[in-house]
């Protein structure tokens, strides 16, 4: 088992180079032989939010949500329970900043 992550992409360098060569290529190809469309668009107005058994969720929320959960169970599951926590309380914030942002808008009125 490596000891290092450098220690591993060395190891494995034939394979990385090849997925990052593809990668920087793809990318500049289609940069340069992309092309503007100037074709009109009208903004249509739909909600962020759907309801589930009678409760209104924020679609980015239960999104985010996921993830968070998901990123705690692979960590509590792979035995790296230290960072695991860390990291779950440093990613809740936006969860934190989401509902106080929510919370304030809903109570202010549009003149």
């Amino acid at each position: 088992m490596e000891k290092t992550v450098v220690q591993f992409i060395l190891e494995n360098i034939f394979l990385f180079l090849p997925i990052g060569l593809v990668g920087i290529v793809s990318t500049l190809i289609l940069m340069l032989i992309s092309k503007k469309e100037n074709i009109p668009r009208s903004e249509t107005m739909e909600s962020n939010y759907i309801t589930i058994y009678h409760v209104r969720f924020n679609i980015y929320f239960l999104v985010y949500l996921f993830i968070w959960i998901i990123i705690l169970l692979i960590g509590l599951f792979s035995n790296f329970i230290i960072p695991t926590i860390i990291g779950g309380i440093i990613a809740i914030i936006p969860f934190i900043v989401f509902i106080i942002i929510e919370y304030k808008t809903k109570n202010v009125k549009v003149r």
